[in-house]
């Protein structure tokens, strides 16, 4: 008896582990459900203007740990995207290196933005007078329409930090895409 109860426990165990392996997450927006994993910690939204809040993890501790905050205001609120294009890279000091790139993915066309400068930090909200000087920033940026209202995908950190996690970035904007 104790030898199938054994087998039994062991086979549970075999049948049930592929359910528990999967470590990804979801955060549905809008239309949009996206896809995540460690090393991605979704946090406590902050703002009543925030749908999501993401921290990136990074395992290196010499690189700082970087906060993805994603807006969505309804059908015909947040602005068109150069509007809000125009406004972030308003947010760096002079004028920053910035590259924007239009994909088509699905029957959408998303735009990425990446601006590298000093980013001029606002305490208290974008419309604060309360701003402090980062240099050697990047911020990676992402806009995904939609008839329900635009979804706004927004981070910023140490420009070594954001470049080690990029690629998870581009992973995060474009899940709600990929099967």
């Amino acid at each position: 008896m104790k030898k199938i109860s054994a087998l039994t426990l062991a086979l549970a165990t075999l049948i049930l582990t592929p359910a528990f392996a999967d470590d990804t997450e979801s955060l549905t927006v809008s239309e949009f459900e996206f896809k995540y994993g460690e090393p991605w910690i979704r946090q406590q939204v902050t703002s009543p203007m925030r749908a999501g809040q993401l921290t990136y993890d990074h395992e290196d501790e010499a690189l700082a740990d970087v906060d993805l905050v994603i807006y969505f205001f309804g059908a015909g609120q947040g602005g068109g995207a150069q509007a809000n294009i125009d406004r972030w890279i308003g947010q760096f000091e002079g004028t920053p290196e910035s590259k924007t790139e239009e994909k088509e993915l699905g029957d959408k066309k998303v735009i990425f933005l990446e601006a590298k400068g000093t980013y001029m930090e606002s305490m208290g909200g974008p419309f604060s007078g309360n701003k402090t000087a980062k240099p050697d920033y990047t911020m990676l940026a992402a806009i995904l329409p939609s008839a329900q209202g635009d979804v706004f995908l927004k981070l910023t950190g140490p420009n070594d930090s954001v470049a080690a996690m990029k690629d998870a970035f581009m992973a995060f904007a474009e899940s709600p895409f990929s099967e």
